[in-house]
């Protein structure tokens, strides 16, 4: 039965506040927004009532899931029991006993959308004062849902600092309004409510309103799902417009634990941006699926679990990108993902091995240099990278990683194979409530060619569907593992295979340079025999009889069916667009058909549909980068045969990122640190990472000085920080422009834990002569980034404007913790410091902001590809110079360059300073030659560092004449075009 949902003034919630017979403690109160419907959408109640009918009959839940609704006009809704935990936020809900008092607000306050002011902000800021001093709350128990989430929600258009401070200026009103009021009076006039019994007749409708029980899940549920799908009021269809086709819609950021396994060489991840434990596993199949199973069963509907699998060319971050974008997209169309992110980075050096096959220009490429390409992968290790990758996808379905045996090891299993047992074991527990789905792209085929027959062993029923997208397994293997198993009494009911028609396989390209899909660079290439057949090459599937036979390509009714691409437009139910081996997995067209077929809806079906295609969202249509020379031949971190280079000096790198700050979150720190983790230690640096919590303003210091205390001469060490920066009053006065010192922001800073600018020149100061140490700065206004200047900025971008709570607690600190509040410090008042060799790029000049976008710093995600793409061979003006010009002609931060050295511009990038000649190591024997034909890897790197080095010796030769020919070596700000590449440091 439709619900009736009370509307109230501020001053009648102020008098149900007072009145409201509570028995739960509020210790929170969280802030959310609609999205959708924003201002234009809503529709009075028909609205709530919409939320109310999406949180109930689709979510499962007991009620609408916040306490009270804010109108644009200001006006408030009431909503669930306040005596029972809202559906805020996973993890932060509470209990029947204490918890959060939620509120939304109609709108979308992200920023260009609607405007957080007038009535309704005044009424947001109202409820809370009110609320905090009902229950005696510090101000910072007010909380954003993005303060708890990925999210942007309550909009990041909304200050939280100017939302804490108009809230303190209501509770100053509120206290001075209570005592001038006579003792006998209550805390609200009585004159401002419509009547007393008003109040009453509220009051009683708020405790007999019905509401379902508090189903198990429904405490650790998240609120934003505001896109409903199944409404029936025809107001509540024009606020969230619901009308018609359902289009795509601007997906939240899933939380991804419950959906995630991350494997490393097949076994779970106990490193990188995503870990995955035994007891996360677990947790999905005893914790988070019986909840969702729940939710299936109150809309009366199958558990759908399906399982997905990535292409060979993403590594981990890649990987992760496509999880968050499709999680959250499955869901929304009932469908239960768990995606395998499984680190295949060494696949990704078959693109890396184009960069380095070719140079000069492309000439018929059909007859030409693509065969040459083709025998140089091969000749460079392209077969056994391709091994290694195909090998982890094996390994991660076995019983026992280290060993050919089937005897389970514990402690040993792949993480797929955990994945498979506990699989096995919850299917038997609810039987035909759970339908299995597997979706795999690329290489992905490769992965589920071991893991469906290893679940089908342990006992797991079959799977209802099985969808492989531009497959590249092994036509031999397919056979083997997967083909028997199609048809309806099989293992795989259903299978579809996505490909392209060998026409468009043939305009396809591998990293711009290989004029081919990747499909017929594995058939040419990569396996280890030339032309083996791959599963999605038209020619392969045409070629064998029982492939044939199979998906019905000579006629007759197959057993499976193959979709080519291009489907004609208006395809629905059998239709894919891409025209990329690597696109499929974007393609609205192919992941809609694939929707479909799981959820049996055919072409008059309604779903929702896939977000628009994205490849910049996660780099798949660029070119894969090629990192170092080293990198190209790192083919199996396991193996033996790559010899380590010991004559140069040590390589050491600390990388801090910080996204979960107490206020003024941010996103993209975390992926920064593992794009320069990942470059850096291809370029044969131990890299060591402070994240997050770890990133208090000790640890940072304490790193760092560590690490330049173990340093010694010829050896290069790296600083990386990516997070907030910000200004603080100078206390020794060396700063003569503003008075203000710069500094980067710990995690601990609330306490006023701030790095200081000086500090860091203090540290920098420690460090031995000819070490090298570069400083990658990728935070506000870093611009001279070896002092950290950092200009007054967007507060949404990496800098975060100094509060007086924020100048208070530095001071404080200052005064108690360092000592220093009251004089300048010996540093500072030195007339010469110590000579340093430290070079620092900075992500934007003094006066710019430095922007975060698609999850990731604009600097960092240029300079890490150029890092890994050439940076052995460049000087450090080189690669600043190649880093602007990757932000275009008409870039919103220009990076800078500030160094210690008038010669710093022209050194190599990232190598050791020149030594004195009596501290230069002995020149590197050649190796013998062999009686193999081919070279050893680590003979052949042995022998690539060996010219590297010489032809850095000879380009330092050639630019020392010009060094002094500028003042300052012309480094210290030079504009776009004073680092050319006609200059001699490039010759």
């Amino acid at each position: 039965m439709r619900p009736s949902f009370k509307k109230v003034s501020l001053d009648q919630f102020s008098a149900l506040l007072a009145r409201f017979p509570f028995s739960r403690s509020i210790n929170a109160v969280h802030m959310h927004h609609t999205w959708r419907p924003d201002h234009h959408g809503f529709k009075g109640e028909d609205t709530i009532v919409a939320m109310w009918r999406y949180h109930t009959e689709h979510n499962g839940w007991s009620d609408i899931a916040q306490h009270i609704t804010i109108d644009p006009n200001g006006e408030i809704w009431l909503g669930r029991d306040w005596n029972k935990p809202p559906a805020s936020a996973r993890g932060f809900n509470g209990d029947d006993r204490a918890g959060p008092f939620m509120f939304e607000m109609i709108g979308d306050f992200d920023v260009g959308a609607d405007p957080f002011g007038g009535k309704q902000r005044a009424t947001a800021v109202g409820v809370v004062a009110m609320l905090q001093q009902a229950f005696d709350l510090p101000l910072a128990t007010l909380k954003f849902h993005n303060m708890m989430s990925g999210k942007t929600c309550p909009g990041d258009s909304i200050d939280y600092e100017r939302m804490l401070d108009d809230v303190m200026r209501k509770r100053r009103e509120m206290g001075q309004a209570r005592r001038a009021l006579p003792e006998n009076e209550p805390p609200f006039h009585a004159d401002s409510l419509a009547a007393n019994a008003i109040i009453t007749d509220l009051l009683e409708d708020m405790q007999s309103r019905e509401s379902g029980v508090m189903a198990a899940f429904e405490a650790d549920a998240d609120a934003c799902t505001h896109h409903p799908r199944h409404h029936e009021e025809a107001g509540a269809r024009a606020a969230y417009a619901g009308q018609g086709r359902r289009e795509a819609v601007p997906l939240r950021q899933p939380d991804l634990r419950p959906h995630l396994v991350n494997l490393s060489m097949g076994e779970l991840s106990g490193s990188g941006q995503w870990t995955t434990t035994r007891q996360d596993v677990e947790a999905i199949f005893s914790e988070h699926l019986p909840r969702a199973l729940e939710r299936a069963q109150a809309a009366q509907r199958p558990l759908r679990l399906m399982f997905q699998a990535h292409g060979g060319l993403n590594d981990e971050a890649a990987g992760l990108a496509i999880a968050r974008k499709s999680v959250a997209w499955w869901l929304d169309n009932d469908i239960y993902p768990i995606y395998f992110v499984w680190e295949t980075g060494l696949f990704e050096s078959v693109g890396q091995l184009l960069q380095r096959a070719i140079s000069g220009k492309r000439d018929f490429a059909d007859y030409t240099s693509d065969p040459l390409i083709q025998e140089t992968v091969r000749f460079l290790g392209g077969p056994k990278i391709w091994g290694v990758m195909k090998q982890n996808a094996r390994t991660a379905s076995s019983p026992d990683t280290l060993s050919e045996t089937r005897q389970v090891q514990p402690g040993r299993e792949g993480g797929a194979y955990l994945v498979a047992q506990q699989l096995a074991a919850f299917c038997k527990r609810y039987g035909d409530a759970v339908e299995l789905h597997a979706v795999g792209h690329s290489a992905g085929a490769i992965f589920h060619s071991w893991f469906i027959p290893c679940a089908l062993d342990l006992g797991v029923p079959a799977f209802r569907s099985l969808h492989l997208m531009a497959p590249a397994v092994r036509v031999d293997l397919f056979k083997e593992k997967l083909a028997l198993l199609v048809g309806d009494r099989g293992g795989i009911r259903d299978l579809t295979v996505y490909t392209m028609k060998e026409a468009l396989e043939a305009r396809d390209n591998c990293a711009g340079i290989y004029n081919k899909s990747l499909l017929y660079l594995i058939f040419h290439a990569l396996e280890p025999q030339r032309k083996t057949p791959i599963l999605g090459l038209e020619e392969s599937l045409r070629a064998d009889a029982d492939l044939s036979r199979l998906f019905g390509l000579s006629g007759g009714q197959g057993r499976a069916e193959v979709i080519w691409s291009q489907t004609p437009p208006g395809m629905v139910d059998s239709a894919s667009r891409s025209t990329t081996h690597g696109g499929f997995d974007d393609d609205r067209a192919t992941m809609g058909s694939i929707a479909r077929r799981i959820l049996n809806r055919g072409d008059d079906g309604t779903i929702v549909d896939y977000p628009s295609a994205g490849a910049a969202d996660r780099g798949l249509a660029q070119a894969p980068a090629a990192p170092t020379l080293s990198d190209m031949l790192k083919q199996d971190r396991r193996s033996d045969d790559i010899r380590i280079d010991e004559r140069r000096g040590t390589r050491r790198a600390l990388c801090v990122g910080i996204n979960a700050y107490p206020t003024q979150p941010l996103a993209g720190c975390l992926a920064d640190v593992e794009s320069w983790r990942k470059a850096l230690d291809g370029a044969g640096f131990a890299v060591t990472r402070l994240l997050d919590q770890q990133a208090t303003r000790d640890n940072i210091i304490g790193q760092l000085k560590q690490m330049i205390a173990e340093s010694r001469a010829g050896d290069v060490i790296v600083f990386q920080y990516a997070g907030h920066g910000t200004e603080m009053p100078d206390l020794n006065h060396d700063e003569e422009v503003d008075g203000k010192d710069q500094a980067i922001v710990p995690y601990d800073y609330q306490t006023g834990a701030f790095l200081l600018d000086d500090e860091l020149g203090e540290i920098y100061a420690g460090v031995p002569a000819g070490v090298n140490l570069t400083c990658f700065m990728d935070c506000c206004h870093s611009g001279d980034n070896r002092r950290l200047f950092i200009a007054e900025g967007d507060q949404r971008q990496r800098f975060m404007p100094p509060t007086q709570a924020m100048i208070d607690a530095f001071l404080d600190y200052r005064k108690h913790v360092v000592g220093d509040a009251g004089a300048a410090r010996a540093f500072a008042a030195a007339a010469e410091p110590k000579v340093t060799y430290e070079v620092s790029f900075a992500a934007c000049a003094r006066n710019e902001s430095a922007w975060e976008s698609q999850g990731q710093g604009e600097f960092t995600a240029r300079a890490t590809r150029i890092l890994e793409t050439a940076g052995a061979r460049l000087t450090n003006g080189a690669f600043i110079e190649q880093v602007r010009a990757g932000f275009g002609k008409t870039p919103r931060q220009h990076v800078q360059l500030d160094a210690s050295s008038r010669t710093a511009a022209k050194r190599p990038f990232l190598q050791p300073l020149p030594q004195p000649s009596a501290a230069r190591p002995e020149r590197a024997a050649v190796p013998a030659p062999g009686p193999s034909p081919i070279p050893d890897a680590g003979e052949l790197l042995g022998v690539l560092r060996s010219v590297e080095r010489l032809l850095q010796q000879v380009q330092l030769q050639q630019t020392s004449t010009g060094d002094m020919q500028r003042p300052n070596g012309g480094i210290q700000h030079p504009p776009p075009q004073s680092l050319q590449s006609g200059g001699p440091q490039n010759r």
